[in-house]
């Protein structure tokens, strides 16, 4: 396969990956205000999004206050925001069109389609809320790899496709656990009882709050959110759920067996697996979760550039 195929095909999992979880953050986010909870000041229910997009920094060189209109329109249609909802959207559909030649027809017009419907919207068209919005990329990224699956055929693109929407997805939870861990549980002692209803939100925004209740069969606890949300064999956004994915479409092009690895990206997937694996929630609570998931994050980071040198980059000719 051309590296330029594979690299598109990566960074369009990616994109998409990206608009679907920053949506989802979003509107449960803004049902949370709705509802009513009081507990929490109004400032930590709208700064933790932009930690959890990546791009607090960014937001604070464009806006001066954290509030429900300015973070959504920075996140959702921010032109100067790079990882904004819109902008993720532009990006995979312009990487779809780079490789029409290599994807199926169905997939074109379903990110080309998504794409036009998503730029229909404006930040005025979203005042009376942004669930209308948030449910047509939801709705329209879950679509989309439906429609890859269905159509596109298991080689080297799919699994690129794969490992670039797990590993996506793999950072965007550990950030999620991290900072609402710390923002609800750390830093909010002095409250005395916990607020359930912003942990039903995080929940709600990775799709795990009926699987929780399957699980566990009891109130929300921040011990057993955090443990199924990093460590859960089975739930598809849990990190080891999602790094086991990365992996497995890792070997699959390289052709490696269990217990090998063939490049750097695939050793430092096995190296965090096998922590996801035999750690246990209160080893990691005791070691400090923060410095658990930063290591998470930075690891994630490391394997992406290693996918990149590894089959995206060309070689420099003497």
């Amino acid at each position: 396969m051309l590296s330029r195929i594979a690299d598109s095909l990566f960074w369009l999992a990616r994109y998409m990956e990206r608009a679907e979880d920053t949506a989802r953050i979003l509107d449960v986010n803004y049902h949370m205000l709705l509802e009513g909870s009081r507990r929490q000041p109004y400032r930590l229910r709208w700064e933790p999004l932009l930690v959890m997009a990546g791009e607090d920094q960014r937001f604070k060189q464009h806006y001066s206050d954290a509030n429900a209109t300015t973070v959504f329109d920075f996140l959702a249609f921010g032109a100067d925001n790079p990882s904004s909802i819109s902008q993720c959207i532009a990006k995979a559909r312009e990487n779809a069109r780079t490789i029409r030649d290599y994807i199926s027809r169905e997939m074109w017009e379903d990110i080309n389609g998504l794409y036009h419907a998503v730029n229909r919207f404006g930040p005025q068209e979203v005042g009376a809320g942004p669930h209308r919005f948030c449910n047509l990329v939801k709705f329209g990224s879950h679509r989309f790899h439906g429609v890859s699956d269905a159509t596109l055929p298991r080689d080297e693109g799919w699994q690129f496709l794969r490992v670039g929407r797990f590993l996506e997805r793999a950072e965007m939870t550990a950030r999620l656990v991290d900072v609402q861990y710390q923002n609800l549980v750390v830093t909010q002692t002095d409250l005395g009882a916990l607020d359930n209803h912003q942990w039903m939100a995080v929940l709600k925004s990775v799709g795990a709050y009926e699987a929780y209740h399957r699980q566990y069969h009891s109130p929300i606890e921040p011990e057993r959110v955090a443990d199924m949300l990093i460590l859960h064999a089975l739930h598809p956004r849990s990190i080891r759920f999602s790094m086991t994915e990365v992996q497995a479409g890792l070997r699959a092009v390289s052709g490696t067996g269990p217990g090998y690895y063939a490049n750097e990206a695939e050793r430092f997937t096995g190296k965090v697996l096998e922590g996801l694996r035999y750690d246990k929630i209160e080893e990691i609570l005791k070691r400090g979760l923060h410095a658990y998931l930063h290591e998470v994050l930075r690891s994630c980071r490391l394997i992406g550039e290693d996918i990149a040198r590894t089959y995206f980059f060309y070689a420099v000719v003497a």
